[in-house]
């Protein structure tokens, strides 16, 4: 056999045998890289590990600090934690959804500490004997036998839900399961992680993050937050849908605009409580901040807080911080040279307590409207003033920040942290990711208000994320109220729109593999017509038609 050139990630070339598999490279890399590389992408192509190259290759390797190689490490140690939990005690764990830095799970018998030691032990015990994670394909019909035999009722009937005569399994210790990526090669990359116990059954699994290499990063317990969680997967319980494939079974027997109705009614008792909190402490509070990531929808929350206050008597005066951006001529850059929006600095902080200040003095004020066209806030509109009914609203990424509202002491100020939690699971081992909720309603609003393609925003998403990390979560804790922005039923709705665009990112782009990710990661959600959505609904500020546009 000859000798064929491998180019590695534009940096490294590698001569090798031909025939070399996928795994043998990646064996090799370590030695120069370091030990964390987890996969290997041909033309933006993900490839099996015992994928073989006979000619000439440029490829990238993938460590588990970029984004796909991330969510492979991520499904390797729920695999892992699962095969513990079965070993040590014959339970079974349910991941719920992200919490905080790391994922919250639930396992069906009371926790000690003891316990999170003893599980601890036995995922390294897995993780060291570097244990072969093997990719199986079988029969749709052996696959609903195997779950349903394991008593995994709604991983079966999503497998019953999709077209496919064969699906893929992945085995570790003779279990087999199933996960929304690829998968690692074996256990003994897995190394980095770290488990909490969280309330009598639950416990936080805590892995490397993108942005803290070699970290595990701290967990920070927000009781409001997790309080918020408990709630809605109260309410998800008492209605039956707890996962996706109850769902399906709601949209299957035509009761889905109802459920819509009561999601709606939930959601909006949440916002009537705030309201009803402001108008009780009106007099003491200077200031209504509301923040959260991005497409979490703070302009529809914030507007809805504003109607119910008008009902009350009160009349708000909303200001959104999108309209204190510095001009664009004094916006910082990051590293790599583009505007970083996402940067507490790219916002003319002072100019806006300067304005907050003039306004609680009862002065006049011009507030401006900045022009994303020519980057420039402009002074064109009326002047305003506060009166004696008057409750000033703010929204935007960065009111959390204590920078933002700096003249003011906390007990005259109430912030609201806005997010969607998502309150379904999709089954017991896959959870929808917030982050993930988020960034389709961005792919879809993007694209219907921006006229952005897909890869455009895909492009711009991990300088959003990275930008909330540093910018906007290290201030959600000193908060007054929660409100969970998701719906269990919405990724039914933003399929409908999602799903064609991200069709459109051809095999040749650099995010056709996270595109494909994305579709798989709601193929199990049956479709919900957007004309059951309410006017006023949180969703409508993403699928367009909202009474607040």
């Amino acid at each position: 056999m000859g000798k064929i050139n491998i180019r590695i990630n534009d940096q490294y070339n590698m001569k090798a045998e031909e025939g070399i598999t996928v795994e043998e490279i990646i064996n090799h890399y370590k030695k120069y890289s370091g030990e964390y590389s987890i996969a290997v992408k041909k033309n933006n192509i993900l490839l099996d590990y015992d994928k073989r190259l006979f000619k000439d290759s440029s490829i990238e390797v993938l460590d588990i600090f970029s984004s796909l190689g991330s969510q492979i490490y991520v499904s390797g140690l729920k695999f892992v934690t699962i095969a513990a939990v079965k070993e040590l005690w014959n339970k079974k764990i349910s991941f719920k959804y992200s919490l905080d830095k790391g994922i919250y799970a639930e396992i069906n018998k009371n926790l000690s500490d003891n316990d999170i030691v003893e599980l601890k032990l036995k995922m390294e015990e897995i993780i060291s004997n570097d244990y072969r994670i093997t990719k199986h394909v079988t029969s749709r019909k052996d696959a609903i036998k195997y779950f349903n035999l394991e008593g995994d009722q709604e991983k079966a009937a999503n497998i019953l839900n999709i077209p496919n005569n064969f699906v893929e399994l992945y085995e570790l210790n003779h279990m087999y399961n199933y996960f929304y990526s690829n998968m690692p090669i074996s256990t003994g990359i897995l190394k980095m992680f770290d488990v909490l116990r969280l309330g009598k059954n639950g416990l936080v699994l805590l892995y490397p993050r993108g942005s803290e290499k070699s970290i595990i990063p701290e967990f920070v317990f927000n009781e409001k937050i997790y309080n918020t969680l408990l709630k809605y997967d109260e309410f998800n319980s008492n209605l039956n849908v707890e996962y996706v494939s109850s769902l399906n079974k709601v949209i299957a027997s035509s009761n889905i605009q109802m459920f819509i109705k009561m999601n709606n009614i939930f959601l909006n008792d949440s916002l009537y409580d705030v309201a009803k909190e402001i108008k009780k402490r009106r007099k003491e509070l200077k200031v209504v901040l509301i923040g959260g990531p991005s497409s979490s929808g703070k302009t529809t929350c914030s507007k809805k807080i504003c109607t119910f206050l008008s009902s009350f008597g009160l009349k708000p005066m909303l200001i959104s911080t999108d309209d204190y951006f510095k001009d664009r001529k004094d916006t910082p850059k990051d590293k790599d040279g583009n505007y970083d929006f996402e940067s507490f600095e790219a916002m003319d902080a002072d100019l806006f307590n300067d304005h907050l200040k003039k306004l609680l003095a009862g002065e006049e004020i011009v507030i401006p409207k900045f022009d994303f066209v020519s980057g420039k806030k402009l002074f064109d509109g009326d002047p305003v003033k506060t009166g004696e009914k008057t409750v000033l609203i703010i929204e935007g990424l960065h009111c959390l920040n204590e920078m933002f509202s700096k003249n003011l002491p906390n007990n005259e100020k109430y912030k609201i942290l806005v997010c969607p939690f998502t309150p379904l699971g999709v089954d017991k081992h896959n959870h929808v990711s917030t982050t993930d909720m988020r960034l389709l309603r961005r792919i879809v609003r993007d694209n219907r208000v921006r006229n952005y393609t897909v890869e455009q925003t895909l492009d711009s998403w991990p300088r959003v994320v990275a930008g909330e990390n540093k910018y906007i979560f290290p201030h959600q804790n000193n908060i007054n109220a929660v409100l969970n922005t998701a719906f269990a039923y919405e990724i039914g709705i933003l399929k409908v729109f999602a799903e064609p665009l991200l069709y459109s990112v051809p095999m040749k782009s650099k995010h056709f593999e996270e595109a494909r990710r994305l579709i798989s990661s709601f193929r199990n959600f049956f479709t919900i017509s957007s004309e059951y959505v309410e006017d006023d609904s949180i969703l409508r500020e993403f699928i367009g038609g909202s009474i607040y546009e």
